[in-house]
């Protein structure tokens, strides 16, 4: 993203001013839904009352450490949007990721949150104005802020409680 911004790879206005950003978010996200993999399974789930909080943890220091290396890729440089969407786009895409690790597991867990991305690119090139196209927003709408939030908070709290699938037959 720094060697994009600054060496002048993407448009600096305009719709296409998000595209790229919008990729490096969501592979962002999607890294960070993989590892909520865990190759302990079952006695991961047994060993502790503390794991949920181990999970909240872990996943609020996670998000907020690739928010703050994405704001550190961009200082300097003109982002469309500033890092307030930065950070709005990185919390909604790994809320999907979160929902989507609790059905396929981590190691899956970035495919819909990249499916997501390509709805996004789309909705951008077609100028879209549902606030659950939150990527492409702007900055002060609110709707799309709401449906961010609600979609880290959901995901966040699913996968706090129950944890990541762990295999294929998981019936817990």
């Amino acid at each position: 993203l720094r060697a994009a911004l600054v060496w002048g790879w993407v448009f600096r206005t305009g719709h296409f001013a998000q595209e790229f950003p919008m990729i490096v978010e969501g592979g962002a996200a999607a890294v960070l839904v993989i590892t909520t993999h865990s190759p302990f399974g079952e006695p991961e789930r047994t060993a502790s009352r503390w794991l949920p909080y181990l999970r909240l943890g872990t996943v609020l220091a996670m998000t907020g450490v690739a928010i703050g290396i994405l704001q550190l890729a961009v200082t300097g440089a003109s982002l469309d949007g500033g890092i307030l969407v930065m950070a709005r786009n990185v919390l909604g895409i790994t809320g999907i990721g979160l929902l989507t690790s609790l059905v396929t597991g981590g190691l899956l867990a970035w495919i819909l949150p990249m499916a997501y991305i390509a709805v996004a690119e789309y909705a951008l090139l077609q100028s879209w104005t549902s606030p659950w196209t939150w990527p492409v927003r702007p900055p002060s709408d609110r709707g799309a802020w709401l449906c961010a939030c609600a979609a880290f908070a959901v995901g966040l709290a699913a996968f706090t409680i129950r944890g990541t699938r762990t295999r294929l037959a998981d019936d817990s």
